[in-house]
Formats: structure tokens, sequence, C-alpha cells
């Protein structure tokens, strides 16, 4: 049978339908909105990103959330940085709801160096781990299934501050890129994910001071990083990259398998899964630092 001229055209229509119907489908848009909140010293407006995931959730089940606090010393940086934007995008295509928050900049104009005094680095971390629970208030209503935190370099000071020095109860685990805390007396079980180069000189991956800073000066902040915490804490997933330094507080930020084991985590922590286990990733880095000490060892 001969085809006319208008079914032939009805024929190509129908099959540049199917064509296009088979073709790869465009990627999901990632929800943006803004939304504002009072610091804790309730007189500074705060602003926060929240990335909302175009993937749905389990039926009758509410989507995970994750706060993502950013780094810069606690003198610098912003929630909407390109890097911080891109990581928390690519963590809502994993199907996960997430919060970008500013906090208080209380080292603004005056770093964070060994010549600021230690009470004033603690002022300035409990601000931002305060700041941090402002935002979990607001959010947390419409988030009943979890909430996992997380941050990188000062971020991940504070997230850390939060859940094991401030005892956070409303969060189901915490995540930290190169980041550290205070050695604390008394643990908790809030599950961590921790990444951190085995030669940081800035955040120390065991127990060192801040920056390397002589035991004599005024901020000769002792820290436990990541492989401390590995040792310390009762559920910790370390990621431990040999010989690497702090770059990795951004670079990690764009790396696919950082994001994917993040999503990941985010997931199990939530679920109430056991978390533990210790990953070493080679470099072609040398180190001139001492050998870690890590602490909380048999």
């Amino acid at each position: 049978m001969r085809l006319t001229a208008l079914s032939l055209i009805v024929a190509l229509a129908s099959l540049g339908f199917l064509l296009a119907s088979n073709s790869p489908s465009e990627e999901p848009t990632i929800g943006l909105k803004t939304l504002e909140f009072w610091a804790a010293d309730q007189v500074t407006p705060l602003q926060l990103d929240l990335h909302s995931s175009p993937v749905p959730s389990s039926v009758g089940l509410s989507k995970s959330l994750f706060v993502f606090v950013h780094g810069g010393g606690f003198f610098s940086g912003s929630r909407n940085h390109p890097l911080n934007a891109q990581f928390c995008t690519a963590l809502a295509k994993h199907g996960i709801d997430v919060a970008s928050i500013d906090y208080r900049l209380l080292q603004q104009g005056r770093g964070f160096h060994c010549d600021i005094p230690n009470d004033e680095k603690r002022a300035a971390i409990q601000a931002a781990a305060a700041d941090l629970e402002q935002a979990i208030a607001l959010l947390k209503p419409d988030y009943p299934n979890g909430i996992v935190i997380g941050g990188s370099s000062a971020g991940g000071h504070a997230v850390l501050h939060a859940a094991y020095k401030r005892q956070l109860v409303d969060i189901q685990g915490v995540i930290s890129i190169s980041g550290a805390m205070e050695p604390i007396k008394t643990t908790n079980p809030t599950p961590l994910l921790a990444f951190h180069g085995t030669c940081d000189a800035l955040v120390p991956y065991g127990e060192a001071i801040h920056h390397c800073c002589n035991r004599n000066e005024s901020g000769a902040l002792l820290l436990h990083g990541g492989g401390a915490l590995a040792e310390c804490l009762p559920q910790v997933q370390l990621h431990a990259y040999l010989n690497a330094g702090h770059d990795l507080a951004n670079t990690l930020l764009s790396d696919s398998t950082c994001i994917a084991t993040c999503a990941d985590f985010i997931q199990n922590a939530i679920n109430a899964e056991e978390i533990s286990g210790t990953l070493l990733y080679e470099t072609n880095q040398d180190c001139g630092l001492p050998r870690p000490f890590l602490p909380c060892q048999p």
C-alpha cells in the first residue's frame, strides 16, 4: 500500500515522537530558595539556601535533610560560594534536601592565626555552632525523617563542636571535611564521617596544635582532627588521604567519590545503621610534618 503525502507526514511525525521519547531525559532541576533566620544572638539576620531534591522520597516518608556549614577560618566564606553551591547541588541529586547556611564570622578582619587568643577562637567556633542550631530549629519541623550536619574546614569545626561539645540531640550524623575540635572527655554515639589529609598543617589530622603554633603562643589551640576522632569516638568512618594537606577542604567539594560517600552516609545515619571503617587513599605528595599522634589507642 502506498503512503499518501499526509500519511507520510503523520508517520514521520510519529517516528520523531518515538525517537524523542527514547532519547535521554533532561536532568531534573534542583529547587532553590533562600530563607532568613536569626543568629543565636537574636540580633544578627542570617540566610540559608535550601536546595530541594527533585528525587521523590520513599512512600510515606519525608526527605532527609543535610545542613552544610562553609569554611573560611571564621573570618571569611559564604554559603553561596560556587564550590559550596556545587557541592550542595550534587548532593541534592542523590535525593537529599540540602541547606547551606551562613553564620556570624566573629573573626572577620582578624583571622584565626597563632596571634589570636584562644578565647577568641573558642567564641568564634561557639557562635557558628549556635547559629547552626538556629537554622536547624527553623528547618526541623519539615524534616521529621532526620537531619545530618556537615562542614568543611571551619565549618567542620562548627559541626563537630555542635554535635560533641554542645551535645546537639536533633541530628542523626555528622560529616567533617578537614575539620577538628578540642579534645572531649565524654563522647556520644552520634556517627561521624571524616575526610582528612594526614599532612594537614592548618587543621591537624591527629592530635596537635592548630596552624602548628608554638605551645607558648596565645593561639595555641590543641585539636583532634579526623584521624584522632576515629580513635576516640565510637562510630566513625574515616577517609584518610596520605600526605595530603588542607587543600582537601576545597577539592573534595567537587569530588564525585566524596559526594557519593556523603550521600550514602547520610542515608545510613538516618536509618541508624552502624558506621565504621577506615579507607586510605594514596597520593604522590611528600610530607614534612611529624608523624601524626593518634590518641585513645589501646
